[in-house]
């Protein structure tokens, strides 16, 4: 082989590699842009996924309010029931210690003699007659006031949270010392808080705490007051209600629950 041919081979073998380096770079160029493609969509999918399981979170948790104010609700109703059955076997109770005593008494003037009789019946009626009150206050009506707190519970139930405030109000002003006042300031707080009204509810709930503390509702009421202060962004004071209600009421249920949102603002 010659010189020249020499030349010519060497040149050809030189422009071999970069006869096919064009379609290798743009192989590589094109697989990097399809990683960078394939990166951002694995990223897009990734918060797509966080996203949807937060708005399943949400819901959950919004469903668990739901079903805490429903057991509420259903709580209450319970002890309404309990209430009135108290009061209609107490009723049926005093009934029969009045038909037993007249009776009794009955019996007794039936066995003396008539003049006896005569003197008896004569000294009762004066002695009912000397304990008359001249001005005595009209006794409490249990089913009364039983009916008022009722109609004003059916708007908590019906969902009229405002008239439902109204008629618990004007409730406690007519019966401030009845049985069910603990239960009307209760619901009264507990319709204040579906109105939005978190300082009203909190100070609802703290005059239960403070007027009614053998209340079966105090507990109920001490976490629901970190509720609505924790609402208002009062965190402080809802953790120190917390802490309150769990050193206070240990054994309840609410103070089982007050552990667990102590915790996620801990």
């Amino acid at each position: 082989m010659n010189k020249m041919a020499r030349i010519v081979w060497a040149a050809v073998f030189l422009a071999v590699p970069c006869a096919y380096a064009g379609p290798a770079e743009d192989a590589l160029a094109r697989t990097a842009e399809l990683q960078k493609t394939l990166q951002a969509q694995q990223e897009r999918i990734t918060r797509m996924e966080a996203q949807m399981q937060n708005q399943g979170v949400i819901g959950l948790l919004n469903q668990v309010e739901a079903l805490k104010a429903e057991v509420a609700r259903l709580r209450g109703f319970q002890e309404e029931q309990a209430y009135q059955m108290d009061v209609a076997e107490k009723r049926v109770k005093d009934l029969f210690v009045d038909l037993d005593t007249r009776l009794s008494q009955v019996r007794e003037l039936a066995n003396r003699p008539m003049a006896a009789q005569t003197d008896t019946i004569r000294l009762q009626s004066a002695q009912a007659l000397a304990n008359v009150p001249v001005a005595a206050a009209p006794a409490t009506d249990p089913e009364a006031e039983s009916r008022a707190y009722g109609a004003a519970h059916a708007l908590v139930k019906g969902g009229k949270y405002m008239e439902a405030v109204q008629a618990m109000r004007a409730f406690l002003e007519q019966y401030p010392s009845g049985t069910l006042a603990p239960n009307a300031v209760y619901w009264m707080g507990f319709s204040q808080v579906n109105l939005g009204d978190f300082p009203a509810a909190a100070t609802s709930y703290q005059k239960l705490i403070d007027d009614y503390p053998t209340s079966s509702k105090a507990p109920d009421a001490m976490l629901s007051l970190a509720r609505a202060r924790i609402q208002s962004n009062e965190i402080t004071q809802g953790r120190a209600t917390l802490e309150l209600l769990i050193s206070k009421y240990p054994i309840s249920k609410a103070a089982a629950t007050g552990k667990k949102l102590l915790a996620t603002l801990n």
